[in-house]
């Protein structure tokens, strides 16, 4: 059984951790990002989801749950890659 490929909405979008409010510049799975409770969910249990910067490079990250607002702001730490 090998892994699924994530799956990217244009329209979901996240910033870095290291400041939330530069314009948005990469795309958040949409394993998490389904519904406001699905990022809620992802952000209470620290949930390991694929980002894709501009270029298409993929990295693991995770929703910094302090910072972050389900289904207004996206605000991710980078962990691999």
């Amino acid at each position: 059984m090998g892994i699924a490929a994530a799956t990217y909405s244009l329209s979901v979008t996240g910033v870095s951790a290291h400041n939330p409010f530069q314009p948005a510049n990469h795309r958040v799975s949409d394993a998490v990002t389904a519904s406001a409770g699905a990022e809620q969910q992802a952000m209470r249990l620290g949930t390991l989801f694929w980002v894709q910067a501009n270029g298409g490079a993929q990295t693991l990250q995770v929703f910094d749950a302090e910072r972050s607002i389900p289904g207004v702001l996206r605000v991710t730490r980078k962990l691999y890659g």
